[in-house]
C-alpha cells in the first residue's frame, strides 16, 4: 500500500511539474516569436513568477532532500540569486527552479511536452507569418533571402529547428530506424535553404553525424577509429567554451589567420574582444550590457545601413555567460554538466554527450545555451533518465534499456 501510494505520488508530482513547464514554455516561445507584439509583457513577467513558485512548491513540499543536496541547492539558487540581480537576466532564477524541480519527473516526458509545445507554436507562427497575421521578417543577403517564418529573426528560427530536431533525435534512440532520420535531415534542409545559417546548419550536421555513429557504433568494424567520439563526447563543452573565449581573447585584425577566421565566423571574434575589452570579467556578472541586434523592428536597421555601423550582440553563449553572468557562474555551470556527462559515460551511455557535443557547437556562436525554449536538455541535470547502457564495441545487438527508478520505462 506504501508503494502504491508513494507511486501516486510521484506520478502527480510528474503531471503537475510537466503542466507548469507547459505553460512556462508557451510562454517564452511565444516571445520569441512576432505574437509578441500581441503578448502582454506583464502576462509574461507574471507566468515567470508564478513558475518560480510553483517550481519551488515543489522542492520544498514533495522532494525529500539530503542535507548535502539541501546545502548544494541552497547554495546554487543564492548564487543565481546574485547573478540575476546583478545581470538583470531574470529568466536564469525560473530556469534554475525548472532544472532543481525536475527530480522525480521522467525526461522522455519532459522532452515529449517540449516537442508538442515548441513545434506547434512554431507551426502556428509559419501558419500566422505566410497569411499574414504577423510578420514574417526577412533579410535580402548576397546568400539569397533569408526568411524567419513567424520568428523574430533567422537564426532563431534556425536554432528552433535545431533543439527540436536534438529532441526529436533523443526520443527515437531507443527503437531507431533509418527512415526515422528524414524529418532531422528536413529540418536541415529548411534551415539551409531558408535561412541560410551555417552555426545551426554545421551543428545539425554534427548532430547527425553523431547520432548515425551513436546508434551504428557496433555494426561495422571499419570504422574503430570513430569510437573515442563516444568516449570522449563529454570534453566538448569546455573544448568549445574555451576554444571561443580565448580565440576572442587573442584576436587581432593584424594576424591574418585570426582576421580570416573573424570573417567566416561573421566578426564573432572581433565583437567578442570588443565585448571582453569594454566590460571585462566580472566574479558575480555585471548590469545589463546594451546590445543591437537585427532581431524584431530592429530589423529595419539593417535595411537602412545603420545597422552595419551600430551593431553590437555577443552571440557566443559562452562569452556572454562570461561576461554578463560572471566567472563563478560560469565555472559552476560549465563544470557541472561537464560532471554529468562525463558520469554517463562512465555508465556507457553515450547518447546525451554526443547530443551536447552538437549543442555545445551550436552555443560557440549562438546565445541559446541557457533558454529553455531552444535547449530544454539543460532539465536533464536533475531528471529520471533511462540509462543507455551502450558499450562501445560488439557487446551488443540491440541497447539495453535499464531504468533508474520507477518512472523510467514509461514512454
Amino acid at each position: 500500500m506504501k508503494r502504491f501510494k508513494w507511486h501516486r505520488l510521484v506520478q502527480d508530482y510528474q503531471a503537475v511539474y510537466l503542466m507548469i513547464f507547459a505553460v512556462y514554455l508557451a510562454s517564452v516561445t511565444l516571445q520569441t516569436t512576432t505574437f509578441n507584439v500581441m503578448y502582454p509583457h506583464k502576462l509574461g513577467v507574471l507566468v515567470e513568477l508564478a513558475t518560480l513558485a510553483a517550481m519551488f512548491g515543489l522542492i520544498v513540499g514533495f522532494q525529500a532532500l539530503t542535507p548535502r543536496q539541501i546545502i548544494g541547492e541552497v547554495s546554487l539558487l543564492a548564487l543565481v540569486t546574485v547573478v540575476t540581480l546583478t545581470s538583470g537576466a531574470h529568466y536564469l532564477l525560473p530556469t534554475v527552479m525548472l532544472v532543481l524541480a525536475a527530480r522525480q519527473v521522467s525526461f522522455r516526458r519532459i522532452m515529449k511536452v517540449y516537442l508538442a509545445v515548441v513545434g506547434s507554436i512554431l507551426l502556428l507562427a509559419f501558419i500566422a507569418a505566410e497569411i499574414g497575421l504577423i510578420k514574417n521578417i526577412t533579410f535580402v543577403t548576397d546568400d539569397g533571402v533569408r526568411q524567419s517564418f513567424g520568428v523574430v529573426y533567422t537564426t532563431d528560427f534556425a536554432a528552433h529547428i535545431f533543439y527540436i530536431c536534438a529532441a526529436y533525435l533523443y526520443l527515437q534512440a531507443r527503437r531507431f530506424r533509418l527512415v526515422m532520420l528524414i524529418p532531422a535531415l528536413l529540418g536541415l534542409v529548411v534551415i539551409y535553404q531558408f535561412t541560410r545559417t551555417m552555426t545551426d546548419t554545421i551543428a545539425l550536421v554534427v548532430l547527425i553525424s553523431g547520432y548515425l555513429v551513436y546508434v551504428y557504433r557496433r555494426k561495422n568494424q571499419h570504422f574503430k577509429w570513430l569510437r573515442p567520439l563516444l568516449r570522449y563526447s563529454f570534453l566538448t563543452l569546455p573544448i568549445a567554451s574555451g576554444l571561443m573565449i580565448g580565440l576572442s581573447n587573442i584576436f587581432n585584425y593584424q594576424d591574418k589567420l585570426l582576421a580570416t577566421l573573424n570573417d567566416a565566423l561573421s566578426t564573432r571574434l572581433a565583437l567578442g574582444q570588443n565585448a571582453l575589452l569594454a566590460y571585462g570579467i566580472k566574479l558575480f556578472g555585471q548590469s545589463p550590457i546594451p546590445i543591437n541586434g537585427w532581431g524584431g523592428d530592429r530589423v529595419n536597421t539593417f535595411t537602412n545601413g545603420v545597422g552595419l555601423t551600430t551593431y553590437f550582440f555577443i552571440d557566443s553563449s559562452f562569452l556572454n555567460m562570461l561576461i554578463s553572468y560572471g566567472l563563478l557562474f560560469t565555472v559552476v555551470v560549465l563544470a557541472g554538466i561537464t560532471w554529468f556527462l562525463y558520469q554517463r559515460t562512465r555508465q556507457n551511455d553515450y547518447l546525451l554527450p554526443v547530443i551536447m557535443m552538437a549543442i555545445a557547437i551550436s552555443s560557440m556562436f549562438d546565445q541559446h545555451f541557457l533558454e529553455v525554449t531552444y535547449n530544454s536538455f539543460i532539465l536533464m541535470l536533475f531528471a529520471e533518465l533511462p540509462s543507455y547502457h551502450t558499450t562501445v564495441g560488439m557487446a551488443f545487438d540491440q541497447p539495453i534499456v535499464s531504468p533508474r527508478g520507477a518512472l523510467t520505462d514509461e514512454s
